[in-house]
């Protein structure tokens, strides 16, 4: 895990994740894994914006144990936003 999102594609701060994403080119979606997935979790004092990259990172952040509130979305540019160089 690691591969995270804090700026949109204009390269500005990111300060609610899952609004400036959608206003981003971004698109609510349900939690299955697809191409350019991204995973907000609410971790109480912040929130985070995870580049799922792969099924075994899916099943990690999709793990029923884990009781986070997280919003699912795709993003044109999910991979460039992220760093991820996979």
């Amino acid at each position: 895990m690691g591969y995270y999102i804090n700026q949109n594609s204009e390269g500005v701060n990111l300060t609610n994740k899952v609004l400036d994403l959608t206003l981003d080119g971004g698109h609510l979606t349900d939690n299955s894994f697809k191409e350019n997935l991204i995973c907000i979790i609410n971790n109480g004092t912040c929130t985070a914006a995870a580049y799922i990259h792969s099924e075994e990172e899916f099943n990690e952040f999709n793990d029923p144990s884990d009781h986070r509130p997280k919003t699912w979305l795709t993003h044109p540019k999910a991979k460039e936003l992220s760093g991820y160089k996979g």
